[in-house]
């Protein structure tokens, strides 16, 4: 059974959130809540029903888990190759080979008019392609 592009968008909406999230492999249901390593002051409790429908039907969830910080990285770095701008490319070029080159890359983009809007279909595009062979994977292993 395919998973249809409602469900893709919203893992997609909840990993970009930091959310922790799952899929009813059977059904497609999607179960998410807070990473508690993302979210030091979540309170479980106020998510406790989601985490008890996960945890007690482990063999009906995968959990399918966002880029990592490497796989984050790439994406900012195919951004750069992939824009005309070559004032804004040497910007985010110096952003990711800088300290803190997530928080700059974000600082340059929010900053840089149009193509704020450019890389958020960017990010949307490959995360889409990402999430799309994680469910791929993650279903027809399941």
């Amino acid at each position: 059974m395919k998973v249809s592009k409602e469900v893709i968008n919203e893992i997609i909406d909840e990993l970009d959130t930091g959310f922790k999230c799952f899929i009813n492999i059977e059904t497609h249901e999607v179960v998410s809540f807070p990473d508690e390593d993302k979210f030091s002051d979540m309170d479980p409790d106020d998510w406790q029903e989601f985490i008890d429908k996960v945890e007690n039907n482990r063999e009906k969830y995968k959990e399918i888990e966002g880029p990592t910080s490497r796989e984050s990285f790439s994406i900012m770095e195919a951004f750069v190759d992939y824009i005309d701008s070559k004032s804004l490319k040497i910007r985010l070029l110096q952003a990711l080979e800088g300290r803190k080159p997530f928080a700059n890359f974000k600082l340059q983009i929010d900053n840089s008019g149009t193509y704020r809007e450019i890389w958020f279909e960017f990010k949307r595009n490959w995360m889409n392609e990402f999430v799309s062979e994680k469910l791929h994977n993650e279903i027809s292993d399941g």
